[in-house]
């Protein structure tokens, strides 16, 4: 019989996605999707390793189930949540940031139309490596991230990562004291979407900037929750917050 471990399973997840990004003379969607969708199959199977480290019980949805081989795992959001809960484990905002990124594509790609750049991909892909390669060695004592920086196999990764770190860094330069009017890109999660030319000028995400008729204020697209509104996140907020507490503002 064969036979994976949670360990075993996400290497093999990760040898995959590395496949992809240094054997492929011409990059297509095909393979940043495959790409994208082995990472975030990693992610979410070190999580589980690091709550089954505590106790195996706490890889599945209701601990009470446990032992049972039939019962559900836990989702990465809510192995997210136990692992801050019950292991103490931070996860900076860059982490959080990374893993809302590689769930919202994997969830595109796995239940809708599917569509990406090829600076977008590589930002996404920097994105979740940095966290894997941190996460992995941190948290769980793997030697993964020595082996990106010995192995030559994996050393295409290395461009990826650096990619986007030395990018990011180069825009945000370029940002401080520009006096451009930006706010967080609802691609890759930083303060880099220039409200002017509607493009983030770290991943090249383009959507319509809007003005909210309420406070004037110009807001994305993609941030609110009632999209005929009309009307910005934060007096979204404020509409909630008055119904919830039967004011007016």
């Amino acid at each position: 019989m064969l036979k994976f471990n949670l360990i075993d399973n996400a290497r093999d997840s990760l040898e995959h996605a590395i496949g992809h990004l240094t054997t492929c003379k011409n990059f297509g969607c095909g393979d940043y999707k495959r790409a994208i969708l082995d990472l975030s199959h990693v992610a979410e199977l070190l999580f589980k390793e690091r709550l089954r480290m505590i106790h195996p019980a706490f890889v599945l949805s209701n601990v009470d189930k446990y032992p049972s081989t039939a019962a559900h795992t836990v989702s990465a959001a809510d192995a997210l949540s136990r692992l801050e809960n019950i292991a103490g484990v931070e996860f900076k905002n860059s982490d959080r940031a990374a893993l809302k990124t590689i769930r919202e594509k994997r969830n595109e790609i796995e239940h809708y139309e599917f569509s990406i750049s090829e600076d977008e991909a590589k930002v996404v892909i920097g994105n979740i490596l940095v966290f894997i390669f941190r996460f992995s060695c941190d948290e769980i004592g793997l030697d993964w991230a020595d082996r990106r920086l010995t192995d030559p196999a994996w050393a295409k990764l290395n461009e990826y990562a650096a990619f986007y770190e030395a990018q990011r860094a180069h825009v945000l330069e370029i940002l401080e004291g520009s006096g451009l009017p930006t706010v967080n890109c609802p691609m890759c999660h930083n303060d880099t979407f220039d409200l002017e030319s509607e493009v983030c000028l770290l991943c090249g995400h383009r959507e319509e900037v809007l003005k909210c008729v309420r406070c004037k204020a110009d807001y994305l697209y993609s941030d609110v929750e009632y999209e005929d509104a009309g009307i910005c996140s934060k007096c979204e907020w404020l509409d909630g917050y008055a119904a919830a507490h039967c004011e007016k503002y």
